[in-house]
């Protein structure tokens, strides 16, 4: 049950492989809510994150967005949009200054048929988010509602870039309570109780708009162990 892990395919590559793919590479920098692509858009490339946090949201019947996922460092993102020749079906935003890597469509289609190192590791990927989707249904039905909550904030500890200093770690990754539960499927109040909680057992606490874990080894405890990691493309 991750909102956050490793999805960096082309780092799996081989060494002249994923040279030739870096090369194909344009760059640009961007800041706190700028939109990289929207749902419904017509796919243009594909994208790496080499700094920064990327939230991928899905739209609602009412109009609002629910939080699908965050990209982190080293995320791709944008390929099966190429491969099937569809729009996006969500929309990415920059949760904070991002820097990312952009390959358009000609330059990956070429790479595509001359590397087949890359359709190899795009067919590993794919499964893996296909078999994580399926872990992730029935994690919902094994864990209680706290387990929930404090396998989603160990996550986002183990995923950000501060490093831990004793017990504590820092999240540096924004994200609301709303966004957690739009996120875990629960109401806004369901979740506030439970981080209530971890807050009474000095377990997380929020200081300036950022959530810090103050003993990881009392949230790793409550978290149930879980080894899938949530790939969603």
């Amino acid at each position: 049950m991750h909102i956050a892990g490793q999805l960096n395919w082309i780092n799996e590559l081989p060494d002249a492989t994923r040279a030739a793919v870096r090369e194909r590479f344009s760059y640009r920098d961007l800041q706190p809510g700028d939109v990289i692509k929207e749902s419904g858009q017509p796919a243009e490339g594909m994208y790496q994150i080499q700094s920064g946090y990327i939230k991928l949201l899905a739209d609602r019947p009412d109009g609002e967005q629910s939080l699908l996922l965050i990209y982190i460092r080293g995320n791709c993102f944008g390929e099966s949009t190429l491969i099937a020749r569809r729009p996006h079906h969500h929309t990415t935003i920059a949760a904070t200054p991002v820097r990312i890597g952009f390959l358009k469509q000609e330059d990956f289609d070429e790479l595509y048929r001359a590397h087949p190192a890359i359709p190899e590791a795009l067919c590993r990927k794919f499964a893996k988010a296909l078999s994580s989707m399926i872990a992730y249904r029935e994690k919902q039905n094994e864990t209680t509602v706290a387990q929930r909550v404090a396998l989603v904030l160990r996550n986002l500890a183990e995923m950000s870039e501060t490093p831990q200093i004793g017990s504590r770690r820092t999240i540096d990754v924004p994200i609301t309570i709303a966004e957690l539960s739009s996120f875990l499927g629960l109401t806004r109040q369901t979740v506030q109780k439970e981080i209530s909680a971890l807050k009474r057992r000095n377990v997380i606490a929020k200081s300036q708009g950022s959530w810090t874990v103050r003993d990881m080894a009392a949230l790793s405890m409550l978290a149930p162990a879980d080894d899938e990691l949530n790939a969603l493309v």
